[in-house]
């Protein structure tokens, strides 16, 4: 790939150097893209166990009164989509910190590199995906749930395309911005990202001054923000990208001490997945206590994971197949859903309730195992002649306003070498 083609996959490909001499070149997290694409297919699976193996999750794990229930709220909670994209969010901000530490540009550079980054991939998405509701969900007859009764009615909603009956404008538009996601729902977290994005170098130049008063201070006002405007999604993660940031500044050192404390690695691994997962698996409702203890451990998983490269412990993560599936997981994450939605409808629209019930479970893995080929099939399409090409005419883009703006004079500028005060915002060029 061309040096610089950006966004996220030019920086995972770089990391904080060892020396000076090689500052703004670092590494490749070869792992870590794995990580994104393991947690890319944590969320099929558990949109597809939503679906499928109705069980509303409303009683608390040892409350269930069927092995059923127990077995489905373990699988969920050990999957769980939802904390998967805290562990997305997580390595946002390891990838966009650590590209930010080797770059010097403006901010308005960064905010068009993460706009070549995100949008076009989306918004092609979305317009297959309102293709795909014009071929099969508009116009067409609701199917009849009433026979199950664990369905949500979300799901009711959901699978009888009534966002795209009739099709607005307003929501068209909507999605299309991130503003929204009414025609393909896992865009809420995009929309988080984006929301994310303005502050990103803000959350840089306080994580890289190394304090622990101010990372201190400025967790608890993100945290603090977070609860009292829980229901405003703009501002309920943005603490989530301030811990991805301190990754390399305070995970490091914590990674190393849990693997000394518990013998290795993986043990340290296994000690800080239970710690991300055991919270949503045993509470009835994520609560803001459970979000919190998962970011903890997905900020130790992250931190080990970064850590580990180079080094013999995780390196199964290097698997090319892995690693396919991680440069393929924002567009598998756009796509999924979508497809996941006309498969089950298909299967609900086909089968009657007694058949659903004794099938179950072929009839989810065979839902899992097709969707998610289809999806990195149309993924794969999607990362070549969508993503690639953005990425590359976003750095034309780039290379062209600064060409075309004036470099600022040597005496004029701030001193970029000492990593204080602004000088460390303005060297941020990550997209």
């Amino acid at each position: 790939m061309d040096r610089g083609v950006a966004a996220d996959e030019a920086a995972l490909r770089r990391g904080p150097a060892e020396a000076a001499s090689s500052a703004d070149k670092p590494r490749f997290l070869i792992r870590i893209e794995s990580v994104r694409g393991l947690a890319a297919l944590c969320v099929a699976i558990t949109h597809a166990l939503g679906f499928l193996l109705l069980n509303k999750s409303d009683v608390v794990l040892l409350d269930h009164s069927s092995v059923r229930g127990f077995v489905i709220d373990v699988v969920d909670g050990f999957l769980n989509g939802e904390t998967a994209v805290i562990i997305f969010f997580v390595i946002s901000g390891v990838v966009i910190g650590r590209a930010l530490d080797g770059r010097r540009g403006s901010y308005v550079i960064f905010l068009v590199r993460r706009i070549f980054r995100l949008y076009p991939a989306h918004i092609v998405a979305t317009i297959g995906i309102i293709g795909l509701a014009w071929l099969f969900l508009m116009g067409t007859p609701p199917i009849d749930f009433s026979a199950y009764r664990d369905m949500t009615p979300l799901h009711v909603a959901w699978l009888n395309g009534e966002s795209f009956n009739p099709l607005r404008l307003k929501t068209v538009i909507g999605t299309l911005t991130m503003a929204g996601w009414s025609l393909n729902l896992v865009v809420w977290s995009l929309y988080a990202e984006v929301c994310a994005a303005p502050l990103l170098p803000l959350f840089h130049n306080l994580s890289r001054r190394r304090s622990g008063w101010l990372d201190f201070a400025v967790l608890a006002a993100l945290i603090g923000l977070s609860l009292l405007n829980w229901n405003q999604l703009w501002s309920r993660y943005l603490f989530v990208f301030y811990v991805g940031m301190l990754v390399e500044t305070r995970g490091l050192a914590l990674a190393d001490a849990v693997e000394r404390a518990l013998g290795g690695c993986w043990p340290a691994l296994g000690f800080f997945y239970l710690l991300t997962v055991l919270p949503n698996t045993f509470a009835a409702t994520r609560s803001p206590l459970v979000i919190l203890i998962e970011v903890m451990g997905a900020f130790g998983i992250i931190s080990l994971v970064v850590r580990s490269e180079g080094r013999p412990a995780l390196s199964s993560l290097e698997h090319p197949l892995l690693r396919w599936n991680g440069r393929l997981s924002y567009s598998f994450y756009l796509w999924h859903y979508f497809i996941l939605t006309l498969a089950v409808r298909a299967i609900y629209a086909t089968l009657s309730p007694e058949m659903m019930q004794q099938y179950e479970v072929p009839l989810f893995a065979a839902v899992v195992l097709v969707t998610v080929a289809i999806a990195l099939g149309v993924a794969q399409v999607s990362y070549s002649y969508i993503e690639l090409p953005f990425m590359k005419l976003g750095r034309v883009f780039i290379d062209g306003f600064r060409w075309a703006v004036p470099a600022r004079p040597a005496a004029l500028a701030p001193a970029a070498s000492t990593g204080k005060g602004h000088g460390t915002v303005a060297q941020g060029t990550e997209a």
